[in-house]
């Protein structure tokens, strides 16, 4: 989706709605912990306020994972707010490294993209199905959410096995 600057300065400072659908096929493949992928939706408002044009707005979408403990699929609602600021290249703007603001070297906003990197800095690079998830046991292989198990997950540094042995001599 495109936003047009010059329409966005006939609007005098009035926000212009917009509704777009993001592809989801192609946020998949970017993001190796979605495994499934509802269209995602995008709500938002644009508007021109003196040299700069603000975006924001939400986006939504159902998203499939496997949790990184126990590798259980599940299914989460995702609604992830945006606030995107973008300046004309030849605006008399300052940039300096800490702002956050998109050049735009055309007459129109390309949103696709911004919208596309939001969406996925907010997914979790580890995934759980629940915040207090036990995950699998690293001994046999139980889903330790489901049932319990009797093996002895004792770790041990290596640097350190050595006195284990010295107490059981006094």
């Amino acid at each position: 989706m495109n936003l047009k600057l010059t329409e966005l300065g006939q609007r005098k400072g009035e926000p212009l709605p917009f509704r777009t659908t993001l592809d989801p096929i192609e946020l998949k493949h970017r993001h190796q912990e979605i495994r499934g992928l509802s269209p995602v939706e995008v709500n938002g408002e644009a508007v021109k306020l003196g040299d700069l044009y603000y975006v924001k707005g939400e986006m939504k979408a159902e998203v499939d994972y496997a949790c990184a403990r126990c590798l259980k699929r599940f299914r989460s609602q995702v609604s992830i707010p945006f606030s995107e600021t973008f300046a004309p290249a030849d605006a008399d703007v300052e940039l300096d490294e800490d702002a956050e603001i998109h050049l735009v070297e055309d007459d129109e906003i390309e949103l696709a993209p911004v919208l596309q990197e939001d969406f996925l800095l907010a997914i979790p690079a580890f995934p759980l199905c629940a915040d207090d998830c036990r995950g699998l046991c690293p001994t046999c292989g139980v889903n330790r959410n489901e049932e319990t198990c009797s093996c002895k997950n004792e770790r041990i540094d290596p640097r350190l096995a050595g006195l284990a042995d010295f107490f059981k001599d006094s």
